[in-house]
């Protein structure tokens, strides 16, 4: 449980709402038979994790979009070695198992 969740460690705020939303929340805390202040800790806790979740997606997504643009550019780069990629490794490879061992 994080620590916004747990009312041991609360702080008090003054907040000011629409009386038709309180209503509204007084309605569902009424039928969940919670507390008017756990609907709205519950319910801010919610956006606070969508907006948290919302900047992960953006992140991810621009990292998506920069790896997309890498790759097209990648892509369109000349090609200066026509041989199959596997020759190539090989070819390295096999540079790799004649280098001498270091101490």
């Amino acid at each position: 449980m994080h620590a916004w969740y747990d009312v041991r460690m609360s702080e008090r705020i003054t907040i000011s709402l629409p009386a038709d939303l309180v209503d509204e929340i007084d309605g569902i805390a009424s039928a969940s038979g919670a507390s008017r202040s756990a609907v709205i800790r519950q319910a801010s806790a919610r956006y606070v994790a969508d907006v948290q979740r919302s900047a992960i997606d953006a992140r991810r997504e621009a990292a998506v979009d920069d790896t997309l643009a890498f790759l097209e550019k990648l892509r369109q780069a000349p090609v200066l070695d026509e041989r199959p990629v596997v020759d190539i490794l090989r070819e390295l490879r096999g540079t790799l198992e004649t280098e001498p061992e270091r101490p």
